[in-house]
Parts: structure tokens; sequence; C-alpha cells
């Protein structure tokens, strides 16, 4: 099996279950707390190894408890940590995350030690990038460093597959037409697209992604499936219907899983079927890493 190497966030989720996602102004009394770990570069990592893939963790933790317990799970999922960095004087990456009672949710992050991440911590691993077919990447992190990271695995013919999480508006042309597979949700391609994207418009407004050198556009649909879009064909992937109750980590699950085919060698219409699945499996159960399938599970 290929090697990944995800680089992105790790964080401590503190998760609030709530009647309901509070509107503007509006306080609620939350039924239930728990702490996860999680981080969306940490919880690809996890999906992929949970599946049995070979993936090694870039990124970076503060010297504190929360640190040193992310690293502990990392060790005890097997996901390789040679380019984890602890960063003093920050702390770790803390999520908030509210979850409804129908599996809606919404998340605010304090990002910490994932912003001190810089371009040096990059070249001090560049061996370990060289070492991989697929690097995972998503916006937890200083933008910058994304862009930097992704300019040297176009350098040494290592796939980008990218996950522009949380969103911006201003991704750089160039460092498009070096993403392989580029991976938002449909809030975050609206945003993205600076527009309102409907059934209408999605196709034409991956295609004009795909126009500025992006060889694959996946979205996420939620429980309408998925769009892939190249620049010659398009299809769309149902979703499973099963009974949700977190929303929390799907999508890092769906990547973690598609990433995990693509490097056993599958393609990309069966790596989308796969993710699918984990997908699924993960939104029936609550909480970030906790929530992600094994093998056995998805098949």
């Amino acid at each position: 099996m290929d090697r990944v190497v995800v680089v992105g966030s790790l964080n401590m989720d503190i998760n609030f279950s709530v009647p309901h996602i509070p509107t503007v102004g509006e306080t609620i009394i939350a039924t239930g707390m728990s702490l996860h770990r999680g981080g969306k570069g940490a919880n690809q990592a996890v999906a992929i190894a949970r599946l049995g893939g070979n993936v090694e963790m870039i990124g970076a933790v503060g010297n504190d408890e929360n640190g040193t317990l992310i690293i502990e799970g990392l060790k005890e999922e097997k996901v390789g940590i040679e380019g984890l960095m602890v960063k003093e004087g920050t702390p770790t990456g803390t999520a908030i995350i509210s979850v409804a009672e129908n599996g809606d949710n919404n998340i605010i992050v304090h990002s910490g030690a994932n912003y001190q991440l810089g371009k040096e911590d990059i070249d001090k691993n560049i061996e370990l990038i060289k070492s991989a077919r697929y690097c995972v990447l998503q916006l937890e992190i200083p933008y910058e460093v994304v862009k930097y990271t992704i300019d040297i695995c176009y350098e040494n013919d290592v796939k980008v597959i990218f996950n522009p999480a949380p969103a911006v508006t201003n991704i750089d042309v160039d460092m498009l037409s070096r993403v392989e597979y580029f991976l938002p949700n449909e809030s975050e391609l609206n945003i993205i697209a600076g527009k309102t994207v409907t059934e209408e418009n999605i196709l034409e407004t991956c295609r004009e992604i795909i126009g500025k050198g992006c060889r694959n556009v996946i979205v996420t649909l939620g429980e309408r499936g998925s769009l892939w879009v190249t620049e010659s064909e398009h299809k769309y992937f149902e979703a499973l219907k099963v009974n949700a109750v977190d929303t929390t980590a799907a999508g890092d699950s769906f990547i973690g899983a598609f990433t995990f085919m693509l490097a056993r060698g599958n393609d990309t219409a069966e790596a989308i079927k796969f993710a699918t699945r984990a997908a699924a499996v993960t939104v029936t159960r609550k909480g970030a890493q906790d929530s992600l399938p094994v093998l056995a599970e998805v098949l």
C-alpha cells in the first residue's frame, strides 16, 4: 500500500449535546458534554490508519495536557508521528462543537498551536513528504504553509488531496492547478465560488474550478451523496440512508476512506463508493475520531 502523509490540524474537541443549533442571541441548555480528540488533519489521518492504511501526520500541538492526550491517541491508532511538533507558549488547538438532536452541528475553532506550524517545519519533514504517494491537506493551518506544501508535493510528484475547510474566497489559481483532488462540501463550495450554488449551477461551478487546472472536484452533499467532476465527465453518487446522530467528522471520514482506497490502488469511482459507506457509519455515532470506522465495519 502507498504511504500517505497528512499535513494539518490537531485539536481537542469539546462537544455539547443540544436540542437544536442556537440562533443569534439565543441561549440554550446543553444536555451533555464530552471531550474527544479531533482536528480535521488528525481526524483524516486516524480515518486512514483505522482502515489499515500507512499514514504519517505532520502538524503541531501545544506543550500541555491536551497535546499529550492527542499524541498518545495517534500512537494508539498507529498514525506515524515523526512529523509531529510540540510548540512552547501556545495551547493545543481547541474546537467547541454543538451537536443537535437531529445530528446537525456547528463548530468554533481556536487554532492554537496549529497556527504556529511554519514553512520551516515543512522543510524539516520534506523527506517524509517525498516518501508519500498522496498528501492530504486542509485549511486549519496557515494558508501560506498549505500553499508551500502543495508546491513541494508538485515538485516531487506527490499527489495532493485538498479539503478546503474552513473555506476561503481567495484560493490561489496556481495552487489549484497543482491539486489532484479538490474536496469541498456544499457550504464550502458556496464560499469558494462566491455565490449560492444550486442543483442547477453546481456542475458549472465545479467546471470553473476544473478550468483553473484542478483535475478532479468531488463535492460532498450530505444526505444527497456526492458529485465527482472532471474536465470531460461527471457522476453523482447516492448517500446511504442511515439514522444520523452526529455529523461531526463525516467529511473527514469520507476523505480518509477515499484516500485509503486510492493508496490501495483503487480507481476514483471505487474510492468514492467506499468513502460513502465509511461516512455513513460515522454519522451513526457520536464524536469525531471516536466515530471513525474500521475496515470490517465499512465492508
